[in-house]
């Protein structure tokens, strides 16, 4: 398949490579889209080419290929930056590191780069109808974090208030950052309560009053709510009326026993992810015409008003050819 250059040969190339992915046979595929990239460099479907690269990587999924999925989507962002594309291919590095999340006791690497991946999204295209799918993902890349600082940070109290072997400081640290970095954090009442315990081991009433009325006041359904009074009243400190647009904030879902048992023994955290790709979809479903297909159609390339305003690869249904010899349908006489 692969033989001497020729006019129209690229168009050929990519379109059986894109029949190779859809097949999966991802190696081929790519090892055709690759020949584009390095014997075709005028081509026009060059820069689709690459991008189709990072989306292979991207439908395969292993590890390895997730990790092969963010560098080839790099190299495509610092050649064509300012593409109408490149908002999607920013999502799908974030996406790439949030399928590499492990629970939050463990290393916290992957949800860190999605954060800065996401918010990187959110910075330089502040117009992009991606915005909400970002600020939902980023929300659940920083509940990981929070959690992962959490876990830290109960693991000094423990030792400073329970045990009294020191480590308050530790906790203290690691609750206050999540206080500044984590605001929408979903165990934000129990990060709450657990700083303003340390500061009353440390004898600094005013601030833990401050923390203690910050969960009544804003997370008034909180398990916490009658020791936070409590504390309150021995300290004769006021305890405030409650946020009325706080007034309904429910305390944070425990996952069920059979999802944190399913969490646990895979050693993954429930995110929202789209495992398609920029170009392609994952499951191919040949009823679909996707953008990929569109850009054979328009000979390398894809316009503005034919990207879709949605997260999806998908613009239209295929249209069924009509079987040679099938009759016109006769025009409907008007009375």
């Amino acid at each position: 398949m692969i033989g001497s250059v020729s006019p129209g040969r690229d168009r050929e190339l990519f379109i059986v490579a894109t029949r190779e992915v859809r097949k999966r046979n991802y190696d081929v595929g790519r090892l055709l889209f690759q020949t584009i990239i390095t014997t075709y460099p005028d081509s026009p479907y060059l820069p689709m080419s690459k991008l189709a690269v990072g989306d292979s990587f991207f439908v395969e999924g292993s590890t390895s290929a997730l990790i092969q999925a963010i560098a080839s989507y790099q190299d495509w962002l610092t050649f064509f930056p300012t593409h109408p594309l490149a908002d999607r291919v920013v999502l799908k590095i974030a996406e790439a590191e949030m399928r590499q999340i492990g629970l939050p006791d463990r290393d916290a690497t992957h949800a860190k780069r999605a954060e800065t991946r996401l918010k990187a999204l959110m910075d330089r295209h502040p117009n992009s109808f991606l915005k909400p799918a970002a600020i939902e993902r980023l929300r659940q890349v920083q509940d990981n974090l929070g959690l992962h600082n959490l876990y830290v940070a109960n693991y000094y109290y423990t030792l400073a208030v329970d045990q009294k072997k020191g480590g308050l400081k530790g906790s203290q640290s690691r609750y206050r950052e999540i206080l500044d970095k984590y605001p929408s954090f979903c165990f934000m009442d129990e990060a709450l309560y657990k700083l303003a315990v340390t500061y009353l081991v440390e004898e600094e009433t005013d601030q833990a009053a401050r923390y203690f009325q910050k969960i009544i006041s804003d997370y008034p359904n909180s398990e916490y709510i009658a020791k936070s009074k409590e504390q309150l009243e021995l300290m004769g400190a006021t305890i405030p009326a409650t946020n009325p647009e706080r007034a309904n904030t429910e305390p944070c879902a425990e996952p069920s026993f059979f999802q944190n048992f399913k969490n646990q023994f895979f050693g993954i955290y429930p995110m929202t992810i789209d495992k398609d790709g920029v170009l392609m979809s994952k499951d191919f479903d040949k009823e679909k015409f996707e953008m990929i297909d569109q850009i054979i159609e328009n000979q390398g390339d894809i316009t503005v008003n034919q990207i879709p305003q949605a997260l999806t690869t998908i613009l239209s249904d295929r249209t069924p050819a009509k079987p040679k010899g099938t009759p016109e349908p006769l025009p409907v006489k008007q009375p």
